[in-house]
């Protein structure tokens, strides 16, 4: 019964991803939600994801996608005010992306609000946070 149930439920997935480029194309509203994960230590990651933000909203109007870059583990340390990437977390901050650390992140590596780049949002979990959103119905991307 679970085998079937997993095999009914891959097929409904990889349905609805064969129907959103398509979906996007006539230009309804099939992905306008968008986590992205970081979870590495290194500002190329970051870039690159501050990168698939701006060019999401350039694609599909910033006004229709909302993007969440949700950072935990070693991650974590480039939400740092002092980061290497601080100016531009900022800048997509200002662009209306929503820039999330994980609470259980920062209490494992000591780290306050107050160490993080301003505007930034806390939540107890990241990896949570990101099946939160899954399960809305957000696409997710891991750069």
């Amino acid at each position: 019964m679970k085998q079937a149930l997993a095999a009914i439920t891959l097929v409904a997935g990889l349905a609805g991803l064969a129907a959103a480029p398509a979906a996007l194309a006539a230009g309804e509203k099939a992905m306008t939600h968008a986590v992205l994960q970081v979870s590495d230590n290194d500002p190329a990651k970051w870039n690159l994801a501050l990168n698939n933000a701006q060019n999401m909203q350039q694609a599909l109007g910033k006004d229709k996608v909302t993007i969440e870059i949700v950072a935990y583990g070693p991650g974590l340390n480039m939400l740092k005010a002092q980061s290497k990437v601080a100016a531009r977390v900022n800048a997509a901050m200002d662009q209306s992306v929503d820039i999330v650390a994980c609470g259980t992140t920062m209490r494992k590596m000591k780290i306050t609000k107050a160490d993080l780049i301003g505007g930034s949002r806390v939540v107890p979990g990241g990896v949570i946070e990101i099946m939160k959103r899954q399960s809305e119905g957000w696409a997710y991307i891991r750069p």
